[in-house]
């Protein structure tokens, strides 16, 4: 197959340390109650052969009278009731989700964030691109607005509802379940948990037909069909892995060296829970142990999306798993093909 003729990708990275510092002030989940993966599979959800390969022990599936403004405002609640930053001085708030099929029509979901906390923002926006790499955007964008107004503090939400008709949370693809919940975090001006350090981000549109919709009877969101056909008929998967390395690495790289660490200097890399073994995929670019990430988190709530990150943060916030001077490495990836990653480094 020819090579598709595109310039050269090249991370637009953030140094967040030049403005005056900007802190994770606080991080919350609100996660339902997790299925056991054993009773999928017994109830014949789930085939023990995603099971040995994705690795998870749970998934967190909400209750069918549970909405997405219910997870969303449960996580933004509980994030600034942690924070000591006055919800006064919240005057941004970006909700991420990515999967519309849960959402009500024409109805303003960060607008409605806001109110359900009390927050006077000036900006509320949404990011909904349908890639998992959207919740680490919105701490980019976050950021970004707080580097150049004069804000004090702003609230980043991702939550995500994965239901039937419209997916199959258990086989759209062997690797990964999708997970119902909600993760935020608050940022601000005044201290914190973390500072944030810097922030890359890329896109290979090159490798945006890897998700596009292909007819499929086996299940209505079949993501192991697109990536065939695109495998089949657009670029060789070699390529296409190589692509994916490079953009992965490069992006990385970019926040780490804007950030003045490098990989042997983080404590934890929080990845996308997307099972283990893309994880392990990850970890052989990186030559981290799983040691250094959250994987037995992950394990028992599967792939809750663009929340990931913010979640397992709350986890090891939650477990005192990390002492001052920790640096912690956030990475998303998604459909696109995108990649954001930050740095942060404990206070």
């Amino acid at each position: 197959m020819a090579t598709l003729p595109y310039p050269a990708l090249t991370p637009s990275a953030t140094d967040f340390t030049s403005g005056g510092a900007i802190y994770i002030a606080s991080a919350a989940t609100e996660l339902p109650p997790a299925t056991a993966i054993e009773d999928a599979i017994r109830d014949g959800r789930y085939t023990q052969e995603s099971a040995d390969i994705a690795g998870y022990s749970g998934v967190t599936i909400a209750k069918e009278s549970s909405t997405i403004l219910d997870l969303a405002s449960a996580a933004a609640l509980s994030a600034t009731a942690r924070s000591t930053v006055p919800n006064t001085d919240i005057r941004s708030v970006i909700f991420v989700s990515i999967f519309p099929f849960t959402h009500p029509a024409l109805y303003n979901l960060p607008a409605a964030i806001a109110e359900t906390v009390r927050v006077p923002c000036a900006f509320a926006t949404q990011i909904s691109n349908a890639s998992c790499a959207a919740g680490i955007d919105g701490l980019v964008m976050a950021g970004h607005r707080l580097l150049l107004t004069d804000d004090r503090a702003a609230l980043v939400v991702a939550a995500d509802l994965w239901r039937e008709p419209h997916i199959d949370r258990f086989n759209c693809n062997p690797n990964f379940i999708f997970a119902d919940g909600a993760a935020a975090v608050v940022l601000s001006r005044d201290g914190g948990y973390a500072r944030l350090l810097s922030a890359a981000t890329l896109t290979d549109p090159t490798l945006s037909g890897l998700h596009a919709e292909v007819p499929s009877d086996r299940t209505p969101i079949d993501v192991t069909a697109r990536a065939r056909a695109f495998f089949e008929t657009v670029m060789d998967p070699d390529e296409a892995h190589a692509r994916l390395n490079a953009a992965f690495t490069a992006t990385v790289d970019a926040a780490l060296s804007l950030a003045g660490v490098g990989l042997a200097d983080v404590a934890y890399a929080l990845l996308p829970a997307v099972g283990r073994s893309f994880l392990e995929r990850y970890l052989d670019i990186l030559d981290l142990p799983i040691s250094r990430t959250t994987w037995d988190y992950y394990a028992t709530t599967s792939h809750i999306g663009p929340g990931d990150q913010f979640s397992a943060l709350t986890h090891l916030i939650d477990h005192d798993r990390c002492a001052g001077g920790d640096v912690i490495l956030l990475i998303a990836e998604g459909v696109g093909f995108q990649f954001s990653v930050a740095v942060l480094q404990v206070q």
